[in-house]
């Protein structure tokens, strides 16, 4: 059953026979407002449920020992309604007052249709029920295994149902980014329009000129100022349609470029505004393609075929009319081979379409391969695996060349095939119409202006036919476009969102609960409150769950369960980049651009003076190697710095963290991988940037921990131990005592080793 205002499926028709028997008992049909699949319990395990939302309650039905159970929520009793991302996993959380009442988990294949119920049922809680936005503007969320549609399966290479991809809606959507040029794109259209009827012109002055002007028809005397006459027109046209072609040409090519523009600049810019979890899951080549390849097919779909297509069309009309004004008996036969033409186009269509799809998957794959690689090549060279990098870069090139080759066979089959059929319509104009000129039925100008027309008519078919393959190519590089673009931001600010101005640093966890995945947890019930001022050490064994608190901190994830309180404030509740830029990370692994010294250092304050960036770099024990460099702070270091030292890199990031001068301050194993004289230095760095500012510091040296005011020992996702250094070593009995005398061991071994 269709819903009749927007032509799409009744959501309840997505649930099986027996349990829309079920909801229909229950309740009218016209009230279900949205359904939705869940597939996971509460352990992980794969289950099978479905919800349902209506005007006043929701439903959950679960399958439980074969029979299927149902289980009424009036909405009047939620709060509200959250969705918790997951890698790989989502989960629906129902709340009332603050207390969970009930959660589903959820695989990507139905994430799309849980975020939608989400988004309905918190309208219904709020009393905010505007317009359903259409299906095809919603996020696009993860890559499915089945279609909705048609059930089938997705191919691995694809991340649409290719034979379900419509696109006539793809493309439509273009027209968002040609509303700024509108003027433009009416005046391309325009000179195609008038170029177009200068040609289907010219074709019809051959009649005049060979009948009238040659004296070729029956009783007519040649007239060489007729025929003069008429090739000056001819002229007049031919020279006012090259030049209509050369300005709509260039108008249309800055048009396309612009909107490839604007696509490259809305893309990245989304990117962004995207969370960790939308790039954990997708490779960087692949996202690099679809910045840059995707973008440039787009320019040129826009700049040349849409306007040749329209061309094409107007064309094939256009002498379709003058074909049968001419002679309708000779526009019959001309009309002979284009059934099979169609024939032909519609068989080669469906290998064309599903091929494009598989080769832009392969050159993502290969991408991502080089963009792995490259960046990681001092690792390649140390342990010699240049070859076997350049050999799995072949295998996957080998597999776009395979691709395009099977793509070759069919099209350079396709275009003589067509070809051929035009031969045969041409053949047997020819056969006829020289016949019945012979005969004295038709004159040779009408024949020449005859054929003329033919060639015009048999040309954009052929066009129209090729522009299938264009169509598929543009059609799939907007939809991989468009699937970021409607990715919508598991974090960001809200509407109220309060500025983090003038914090103190006051952080606060009530009970924090997290997990990646959706099931097992990596923070479990977290208490902690650091004052302002106060330098608190995460320490503990590796996957305890200190990495994952700063993130929350910082507001990298959100909380699965509790809230994170600065200044006794929600972190949610701030604006997510201000707060950021209240925080300074300092990280065991500094990440510096392909740029100069001076601006690696004011990358979070670009506005910062020389003299700033000198304090700074002074503060960080960096001032003294920067100098030496015969550049100084105009250095060009390499990409990530690879070509400055570990330590030298790590008091750069120093740098750039007492420069941007944050409230609070994370160190995440600081000074983990250098030798002890950088130690040293790094140390009275960290020592100044620490000062007066609320710091949290993760080691696994835990010497560097001594002059925190006290320790965090998380393990397995809880906090088993708090105080100071002194307090925790004397509990012998304790985690941070046996990771101390563990690493007092294996320094002892390695001293006398050496």
């Amino acid at each position: 059953m269709k819903n009749s205002e927007n032509n799409v499926p009744d959501p309840i028709d997505r649930l099986p026979d027996a349990l829309r028997e079920m909801i229909e008992a229950e309740t009218q049909r016209e009230a279900v407002r949205a359904v939705a699949g869940y597939d996971l319990d509460e352990h992980g395990r794969y289950t099978e449920g479905w919800l349902v939302l209506t005007d006043d309650c929701f439903a959950e039905l679960h399958r439980r020992n074969g029979e299927w159970a149902t289980a009424w929520k009036p909405i009047s009793a939620l709060s509200s309604a959250t969705i918790v991302e997951g890698v790989g996993v989502g989960i629906l959380r129902l709340l009332k007052d603050g207390a969970i009442a009930g959660e589903y988990r959820f695989s990507r294949r139905h994430a799309k249709d849980v975020a939608r119920l989400q988004r309905r049922l918190e309208k219904i809680i709020t009393g905010d029920e505007g317009e359903e936005p259409p299906p095809e503007a919603k996020g696009a969320g993860d890559k499915k295994i089945r279609c909705e549609k048609c059930d089938r399966v997705i191919p691995p290479w694809s991340e649409v149902c290719p034979a379900c991809l419509s696109r006539r809606k793809v493309l439509s959507r273009l027209l968002d980014f040609v509303g700024p040029y509108k003027l433009r794109a009416a005046g391309g259209i325009t000179l195609a329009l008038l170029a177009t009827g200068a040609h289907l012109v010219r074709p019809f002055l051959t009649r005049p000129m060979l009948d009238r002007g040659l004296g070729t028809a029956p009783g007519v005397e040649a007239n060489y100022s007729l025929l003069l006459m008429y090739i000056l027109l001819m002229a007049g046209l031919t020279v006012f349609g090259a030049v209509a072609e050369a300005v709509r040409g260039r108008l249309m090519a800055t048009l396309g470029a612009r909107m490839a523009r604007d696509i490259r600049d809305r893309t990245y810019r989304h990117l962004h505004n995207l969370s960790l979890s939308f790039f954990s899951r997708r490779p960087t080549g692949s996202l690099v393609t679809r910045v840059t390849s995707d973008s440039d097919r787009i320019w040129d779909f826009v700049a040349f075929t849409l306007v040749e297509l329209t061309i094409a069309i107007l064309t094939v009309i256009g002498v379709g009319v003058a074909l049968f004004v001419l002679n309708w008996k000779l526009a019959l036969i001309v009309l002979t081979p284009i059934p099979l033409m169609f024939a032909i186009t519609i068989l080669f269509h469906r290998k064309l379409h599903t091929g494009f799809h598989r080769i832009f998957h392969r050159w993502s794959q290969m991408t991502a391969v080089a963009a792995d690689a490259l960046p990681g090549v001092r690792v390649i060279k140390a342990f010699s695996q240049e070859k076997r990098e350049v050999d799995r870069f072949g295998r996957r090139n080998l597999a776009v060349y395979e691709g395009e080759t099977d793509m070759i066979r069919f099209f350079t089959l396709f275009r003589p095939l067509m070809q051929f059929c035009s031969q045969i319509g041409t053949l047997l104009v020819w056969i006829v119409g020289g016949y019945w000129v012979v005969r004295g039925w038709m004159t040779a100008g009408t024949l020449v202006a005859y054929i003329g027309y033919m060639w015009m008519f048999y040309g954009p078919i052929q066009m129209i036919a090729h522009m299938d393959r264009m169509f598929n190519r543009a059609a799939t590089s907007v939809q991989r476009i468009f699937e970021i673009l409607d990715t919508e931001p598991a974090i960001f600010s809200g509407a109220s969102a309060t500025r983090a101005c003038g914090l103190r640093g006051d952080i606060e966890l009530q009970k924090v609960s997290f997990s990646y995945d959706g099931v097992r947890k990596v923070l479990n019930d977290i208490d902690l409150k650091i004052e302002a001022g106060e330098m608190v050490g995460l320490a503990g064994p590796s996957g305890g769950g200190k990495t994952t608190m700063v993130n929350l901190i910082c507001r990298f994830y959100d909380v699965l369960e509790g809230r994170i309180l600065i200044d006794g404030m929600d972190v949610r509740d701030y604006d997510v980049e201000s707060v950021r830029r209240e925080i300074g990370v300092v990280l065991q692994e500094p990440f510096l651009f392909h740029g100069t010294v001076a601006g690696n250092i004011a990358y979070g304050k670009p506005d910062a003076t020389l003299r700033e960036i000198i304090d700074a770099a002074r503060a960080a024990n960096a001032h003294e190697f920067i100098v030496r460099f015969p550049d100084g702070y105009d250095t060009v270091v390499g990409e990530r710095g690879h070509t400055l030292s570990g330590g030298e890199r790590q008091r750069i990031s120093i740098a750039r963290a007492i420069l941007n001068n944050p409230r609070i301050l994370i160190l995440d194993e600081a000074t983990s991988s250098v030798d002890t004289e950088t130690e040293k230095l790094i140390q009275e760095a960290l020592e100044r940037l620490i000062a007066k500012r609320t710091t949290i510091a993760i080691a696994h040296r835990l010497s560097t921990l001594q002059k925190a005011s006290r320790l965090i020992i998380l393990d397995k996702g809880r906090i088993v131990e708090e105080g100071s250094h002194e307090e925790l070593l004397a509990r012998e009995d304790g985690l941070y005592a046996k990771l101390t005398r563990m690493q007092t061991e294996l320094q002892a071994q390695v001293a006398i080793k050496g």
